[in-house]
């Protein structure tokens, strides 16, 4: 029984030595350092949940290294680098960075469509509270005029 319940330092940062934190998205796992083998970005890191599916039905957490740092420092987190410009190892290769950066936007989408379920669904729930209490208004409403009735009748 060895496995998951246990980290030792190592486990705590990447080979790269950012803090491999737990996923903000998810929650349930610790995020995971990968190096790309896709031709466009072979070489390059990133990090995700170990949950995550390309195909978007897994936990949306995804993000190149850099990223990974914006992430890390958001959360105040102590991330091991300086700061870093933006734009990657700077070879030059412009087409190979527009898909870098096209792979990144579509990460980006898959989480905005998240966050947009999520907003439907509360939209979903308040309507039903709303509902909720129109139809108590209106048994109120028929209980006050038995009432009325009652005592007119009297």
């Amino acid at each position: 029984m060895g496995g998951d319940s246990s980290a030792s330092a190592s486990d705590l940062h990447g080979a790269g030595g950012l803090p491999l934190i737990l996923c903000t998205d998810c929650g349930t796992r610790q995020v995971v350092r990968r190096v790309s083998q896709q031709p466009w970005s072979a070489g390059q890191v990133f990090y995700c949940c170990p949950k995550y599916k390309r195909d978007g039905s897994g936990c949306p957490f995804w993000y190149w290294e850099e990223d990974y740092v914006d992430v890390l420092a958001g959360k105040n987190l102590p991330h091991g680098k300086g700061s870093r410009a933006r734009g990657g190892k700077g070879n030059g290769d412009n087409v190979s960075r527009g898909m870098v950066q096209g792979e990144s936007s579509m990460m980006g989408a898959v989480g905005m469509m998240n966050k947009e379920a999520e907003l439907v669904g509360i939209g979903k729930e308040l309507v039903s509270l709303a509902k909720a209490i129109c139809v108590t208004a209106i048994c109120m409403l028929f209980v006050l005029i038995l009432i009325l009735v009652v005592m007119l009748v009297k």
